[in-house]
């Protein structure tokens, strides 16, 4: 009960980069998947259109279709670097640049981050491709709903 408390206590003092590099440093279990317990990475609002998302798929596959924090399918051989995470208060926006071993391949991810009870979230989820996960989720379930 202890660790408990002592846990849910560090989670809240945690500063936004220290949360970004716990986060990306799950990814050395091959079995980690942000999906589980989403709660504990994302913001409720995020949090809630991935789990509209994949209950409108109905066990297929939704408008979200890989891992919004690294922006891929497959995991293996990730590197990050937290490159900067500038904000002050209750809110920052982490830059991360995303690598894999044996390849060119560059993702720049930008997490934007809020401070809730429980700890720093990821509220947004943005790259070059697509600046706001946060939007095109919404539309996307706006859409699903009308079907």
């Amino acid at each position: 009960m202890i660790l408990v408390l002592l846990a849910a206590a560090s989670a809240r003092t945690e500063t936004p980069r220290a949360f970004v590099e716990r986060v990306y440093a799950s990814y050395r279990n091959e079995n980690f998947s942000p999906f589980d317990h989403s709660e504990r990475l994302f913001a409720p609002k995020l949090n809630a259109a991935i789990k509209e998302d994949a209950r409108l798929a109905h066990g297929e596959v939704g408008f979200l279709d890989g891992d919004p924090i690294c922006s891929c399918q497959d995991t293996g051989g990730m590197r990050s670097r937290v490159v900067s995470v500038p904000g002050s208060g209750a809110s920052a926006t982490a830059h991360v640049l995303v690598t894999w071993s044996g390849t060119t391949d560059r993702r720049h991810i930008k997490l934007n981050l809020t401070r809730t009870s429980a700890g720093w979230r990821i509220a947004n989820v943005g790259t070059s491709d697509e600046p706001s996960l946060l939007k095109d989720l919404q539309a996307a379930n706006r859409a699903a709903r009308k079907h």
